[in-house]
């Protein structure tokens, strides 16, 4: 069996299972069995680096920050409680990594992509638009603007409209509350519309 067929069956079960799988998983991590530790790691790593390579659009720090939020995951998994998201306790921890990350090399320049660049994303903005010329270009203006939002409203921004999460999932991967997170999301969605408007034609109300 193929990886992508292993991180898919297993994907499906913990759906049919649910909690109680992951908690199953999570118990025998504790007890540091590194076959459970590799089915956690095939379940997540895709949603991890998609976070991660959005947040900072390079593959090699996308990377970079996968495998040090999986190595947190195991020296921290006695931490996690039954009572919380598995998957929210995942993304916290990587979250919490990527800003770091972000603080420690803010000098660092960012290398430029175009859309094509980038495996399996797909901006809310464009979902009927793929291919055309004008979307594509202003899905470009979204993306600089992206960048220049503060590393908070970056982050809700992200984990909304690049991960799926509701805004009260973000607050819980955040640790934040839900007012402060709305408070972001609010301030992003202006600040991108504002240096977006011009010839956007409106499409980036869908982003609301």
């Amino acid at each position: 069996m193929t990886p992508e067929l292993v991180a898919a069956h297993l994907q499906m079960e913990a759906k049919e299972n649910g909690q109680e799988f992951l908690l199953d998983l999570v118990e025998r991590i504790k007890s540091r069995d590194r076959h459970a530790f590799a089915e956690l790691v095939r379940l997540f790593q895709k949603n991890i680096y998609g976070f991660a390579y959005n947040f900072f659009r390079d593959r090699e720090d996308a990377l970079e920050i996968v495998q040090e939020t999986f190595m947190r995951v195991y020296e921290k998994i006695d931490l996690f409680r039954p009572e919380h998201s598995l998957q929210g306790w995942i993304y916290r921890l990587a979250h919490n990594i990527c800003i770091d990350y972000y603080r420690k090399y803010s000098k660092k320049k960012l290398r430029e992509c175009g859309l094509d660049d980038v495996p399996d994303r797909k901006l809310a903005i464009l979902s009927d638009a793929h291919g055309d010329w004008e979307a594509r270009r202003m899905a470009e203006m979204v993306e600089h603007a992206v960048e220049r939002l503060s590393v908070r409203q970056k982050a809700v921004f992200i984990l909304k409209y690049r991960q799926g999460m509701k805004l009260c999932q973000v607050a819980d991967t955040m640790a934040i509350s839900l007012g402060t997170v709305k408070a972001l999301h609010h301030r992003a969605l202006n600040r991108i519309r504002r240096e977006v408007a011009p010839g956007a034609g409106g499409e980036h109300e869908r982003m609301s």
